[in-house]
Formats: structure tokens, C-alpha cells, sequence
């Protein structure tokens, strides 16, 4: 096997562990301060840009509007987020955090928070920019593959069977 196979599958079991290593940290932490996964990132994402509208929220969230939609449904039965109509633009929608949206925020920051440091004391402390970097550097070329219509994993296997 050539170095850079090697290397690609080393990175592949790599990206395998922490795959599952993710998945049963968010299966543990799903019901971190009383709401869902989804609302979870809702409330995160609404806290960063204070008011928004649901568009530049579904933009943000890589999420089509109607799934969107349906989390600040929830979150307004909640009563974690306030939905008003832009006064400026009547076709539009804006969402902000509710005082019970703001704490339960900031319960979730300060868990999220706790959690990482304490992942942190795992990692050598000269190591840590370097995590940071690499999981966003990760995270970048993760967003650019998904949208990259020819780079779907098995998509030569598939087509030589079909």
C-alpha cells in the first residue's frame, strides 16, 4: 500500500472512532437542559445572531425553511424563542430569544462548555490550538465536500455496479 493510502485509511478509522465517539456524546447529552438536539443548535445559533429571521437562520443552519420551521415551532410552544413578522419586510419572520430562551442558552454554553474542558485535560495543553485548528479546518472541508456533487463516498463503486 502506498504512504498516502495508508495515511488516507488511517484518517478514515480515525474519522470512524470519532464518529461513534460523537454519536454517544450527543446521545448522552440529547436531553442537556431539557431540549432536543435541534433546538439545541436553534438556540445556539439564535443566541450568536440575536435577532434574526427564519431565512438567515435555515441559511445558517444548512437547513431547508419548512425543517426549520417546524424546530421554531417547538421552540416557540416552548416558549424559548419569540417569532414576530419584520415589521420592515411583512413576508419575513424574526426570531429572538425569549428570557427562558436566553438562561436555557446559556445552560447549554456553560455544559457545552464544562464538557470541552474536560475533553481538553486529555489533549496536551500545547496541543490544544492545534485541535482547535484542525477540527475547523475539518469541519470546512467537510461543508465544501457535502457540496460538491461529484465527491459522494462510493460513487465510482456504485457506478461500475450499476
Amino acid at each position: 500500500m502506498l504512504e498516502t493510502e495508508s495515511l488516507i485509511r488511517d484518517f478514515r478509522s480515525d474519522l470512524r472512532v470519532l464518529e461513534r465517539e460523537m454519536g454517544l456524546l450527543m446521545s448522552s447529552e440529547a436531553g442537556c437542559c431539557g431540549v432536543t438536539f435541534a433546538q439545541c443548535h436553534l438556540l445556539l445559533e439564535v443566541e450568536r445572531h440575536k435577532r434574526t429571521s427564519v431565512t438567515g437562520l435555515a441559511a445558517a443552519l444548512e437547513l431547508d425553511k419548512s425543517t426549520l420551521s417546524r424546530t421554531v415551532d417547538a421552540a416557540v410552544r416552548a416558549g424559548l424563542i419569540d417569532r414576530t413578522v419584520d415589521p420592515q419586510n411583512r413576508r419575513q419572520q424574526v426570531v429572538s430569544l425569549t428570557d427562558l430562551g436566553r438562561q436555557t442558552a446559556a445552560q447549554i454554553n456553560q455544559s457545552c462548555d464544562a464538557s470541552c474542558s474536560r475533553l481538553f485535560d486529555f489533549i496536551p495543553r500545547d496541543k490544544r490550538a492545534q485541535v482547535v485548528e484542525a477540527v475547523a479546518l475539518l469541519a470546512q472541508a467537510m461543508r465544501l465536500k457535502r457540496r460538491d456533487p461529484g465527491a459522494a463516498c462510493c460513487k465510482d463503486s456504485q457506478e461500475e455496479t450499476s
